[in-house]
């Protein structure tokens, strides 16, 4: 005679398989999984950028380069490591910054080599989009973007999160910066003050643009 916890298991095992038969049937498993799995999907993106907005601005990879750098400098008998003689310089790059900021917030979806993901997330490398207009591009980041678009003569039709009260407005230049250059993509930077103007003409928005909505700041 089986026990209450044997008769629990016997059906989560029936519910397990008539998933996996949905699935081969290519039928859908019902709205509550799908929500579990796109759950699974979106709460690990949610938890990298919640630590983002508070982590203060550490950055421990800089910490570490200017740790290097203050040791190779008292190596050569120059300042005493801890900094106490003279200050170590670090000049800035925005490529490389740009970059620290896409491998914590894009890459997730749009893969590390910007390939995106297939049949889900477009790709931003040697993408027409990527070099719009930076007005339109700064609008997609900072509200996001959902529904039908086609890159490199694949349609998709998925959401881009918003991230205007994720990412400061020098920290949307970068990336996009460092996106526009990177992967065979040859647009210009992009400066601050064009995504502060379009956050700031914007502000009152609460929903993601459509593709048919950014016409008027596609441009080139």
């Amino acid at each position: 005679m089986m026990s209450d916890d044997d008769r629990k298991l016997a059906r989560k095992d029936l519910i397990a398989d008539a998933d996996l038969a949905s699935f081969s049937r290519g039928q859908s498993p019902g709205p509550v999984r799908v929500t579990a799995y796109l759950a699974m999907i979106f709460i690990p993106i949610i938890s990298v950028l919640y630590l983002w907005r508070y982590s203060a601005g550490f950055d421990s990879q800089q910490y570490w380069e200017r740790s290097e750098i203050a040791e190779q400098i008292a190596a050569l008998g120059g300042s005493s490591a801890d900094g106490s003689q003279d200050s170590v310089e670090v000049v800035f790059d925005p490529i490389k910054e740009g970059r620290k900021i896409y491998q914590t917030i894009c890459m997730a979806c749009h893969q590390v080599n910007g390939q995106g993901l297939p049949g889900a997330f477009p790709p931003l490398a040697e993408s027409a989009w990527v070099e719009k207009n930076p007005a339109l591009l700064a609008r997609i980041v900072l509200h996001g973007l959902h529904g039908p678009i086609t890159v490199n003569g694949t349609a998709y039709n998925s959401v881009m999160a918003p991230l205007g009260a994720v990412l400061s407005d020098e920290q949307i230049a970068l990336v996009l910066t460092y996106v526009r250059q990177e992967w065979g993509n040859a647009g210009s930077a992009v400066e601050t003050d064009v995504v502060a103007q379009a956050r700031n003409e914007s502000s009152g928005r609460a929903a993601m643009w459509t593709v048919e909505e950014l016409a008027p700041w596609d441009t080139n």
